[in-house]
């Protein structure tokens, strides 16, 4: 009797942590995501880690690496790694509040182990060669200048120019994060500084051997917020980036002088990432200010007007946990952009935001404007912002009195996982959201649209009743090879409003 009876209190306990924690349990769906950030610490780095720790729960933090980078800081400046000090220890004096919110945000001291300095100050690479640079960056005016700038005197064996190692801290710990006995994929996020990343990559080919070095590269996938410096051309062919795509190198000339590596996946954003940061638009407004982020503790004090450059970065992976996409397929569209195939001369798997060039062509000239649409990462800047202002709120208030994201319940799933659905000519597709629920009791409000940009059906498709939540849906009678996607954004009423998502892709039979 005992046993059946605690059986059924068990029962309970489970249904009524289903009714209570559904958020929870929504963002424990997705596996958590191995992420290595590589920053400098420039102008908008600071303001992106700020807004990264807030949602640190989300990610698998396996290295935070800090380098240097010219003009911003000399190789001898200690300014970036004491300003990333500065923000983990107001993370620490924040944790015990922050934590009433989501008890799974890592321990200052877990954080403190995997930040780790890098070496090797170049210049950001449009700059490598006109060798000098003075001008005001954010809200330092920055005088700076070094010599000439070749791969193999910062890469490899003995000292840089500076008469320093080549490795530092930064990389000697990134072949450790290499050598885990873990399957799961690695995320670099490239602020900056990737030649540290690029070191470790040396050492572990060498301590290794090139058949377990071959194994490591598909599990590596690189975020390039640009390519920042010249270390780049060990995963990417310099001449095919600055002829067949939108990236800009200005004075930099290829020196590495081998064939580049294919890592796992590359994405490479030369351009939208800059809504972040600025826009010569006069219409354009930032996102964030400092005023919008100030006044919610320690950390928030520190956020400045420099922007957040970086943060599309983490976007990209973070828009997965709301349901929006799949952040193994970048052409998806997502919080951090959309991005296309760089074309055939690069590896399946590299992808950026340039339109790509037609097979046989070269571009006729290499620094003009072709970026792809910037609206594919503009168009969820609000939703975005939302969610971080509402994260900013658990500085200063308690649990119950901070905005939680509704649950969007599709087909009887509350997931954040993507449904595709097979589908003939014709057929009439049922799409249920109406057992969604918000867990603060928000009244909720649908929309279904579909994201054209990201599916490849050259029809015509509508959507009768975007706001009903449920959907009779007609297959058009020319579907055929072809695939269509579909958002359904779930928003509740909250201050400011939160949005879930979930994404339907009918393939054809």
């Amino acid at each position: 009797m005992k046993t059946h009876v605690f059986a059924l209190i068990a029962i309970i306990s489970i249904i009524t942590a289903c009714q209570t924690t559904g958020v929870d349990e929504q963002k424990n769906e997705q596996e958590k995501i191995r992420t290595v950030i590589l920053t400098d610490m420039t102008h908008d780095d600071g303001n992106s880690l700020i807004r990264y720790l807030y949602y640190a729960s989300e990610f698998d933090l396996e290295a935070l690496i800090i380098t240097n980078q010219l003009p911003d800081f000399n190789h001898d400046d200690t300014g970036p790694w004491q300003k990333g000090m500065s923000i983990l220890d107001a993370y620490q004096r924040e944790l015990p509040q922050l934590r009433k919110h989501d008890p799974d945000l890592p321990a200052y001291e877990d954080l403190l182990a995997v930040t780790k300095q890098g070496r090797g100050a170049l210049p950001i690479i449009w700059l490598t060669n006109t060798l000098e640079f003075s001008n005001k960056i954010a809200d330092r005016y920055v005088t700076s200048s070094w010599d000439s700038v070749y791969f193999h005197d910062w890469i490899g064996e003995g000292l840089t120019p500076h008469g320093e190692p080549k490795d530092s801290d930064g990389s000697e710990f990134l072949v450790e994060v290499f050598e885990k006995d873990d399957e799961r994929p690695i995320y670099v996020q490239a602020w900056g500084g990737t030649i540290t990343f690029v070191q470790a990559l040396h050492r572990y080919r060498q301590k290794h051997g090139d058949e377990k070095f071959q194994a490591l590269l598909p599990k590596i996938h690189l975020f390039g917020i640009l390519f920042q410096d010249i270390s780049f051309e060990y995963f990417a062919s310099f001449e095919k980036m600055k002829n067949e795509t939108c990236a800009g190198f200005g004075t930099a000339r290829p020196t590495y002088g081998e064939e580049p590596v294919e890592l796992g996946k590359v994405l490479y954003d030369n351009g939208h990432f800059w809504h972040y940061v600025w826009n010569s638009d006069p219409n354009w407004k930032k996102p964030l200010a400092s005023k919008d982020v100030n006044g919610h503790g320690p950390m928030s004090n520190i956020y400045d007007n420099g922007g957040e450059g970086d943060t599309p970065a983490f976007l990209y992976i973070l828009s997965s946990v709301f349901g929006l996409n799949d952040y193994n397929d970048p052409t998806q569209g997502s919080w951090g952009s959309m991005f296309k195939p760089m074309g055939s001369s690069f590896p399946d798997k590299y992808y950026s935001t340039c339109e790509p060039v037609q097979e046989g062509l070269e571009r006729a000239d290499p620094d003009a404007s072709v970026d792809m649409d910037q609206n594919e990462l503009v168009r969820w800047v609000p939703d975005a912002t939302n969610s971080f202002k509402n994260r900013l709120l658990w500085s200063v208030k308690e649990p119950g009195e901070v905005n939680r994201e509704p649950v969007a319940v599709l087909n009887g799933d509350e997931s954040n996982k993507i449904l595709n659905i097979i589908a003939k000519p014709g057929e009439v597709i049922t799409l249920d959201a109406s057992g969604s629920f918000d867990p603060d009791n928000d009244e909720l409000t649908f929309n279904w649209f579909r994201y054209k940009t990201a599916d490849n059906f050259a029809g015509e498709f509508e959507i009768i009743d975007p706001t009903n939540p449920l959907q009779q849906i007609s297959v058009p009678q020319d579907f055929s090879n072809a695939n269509i996607h579909l958002v359904l954004e779930v928003r509740d009423s909250g201050e400011p409003k939160l949005v879930t998502y979930r994404r339907v892709i009918v393939e054809s039979e």
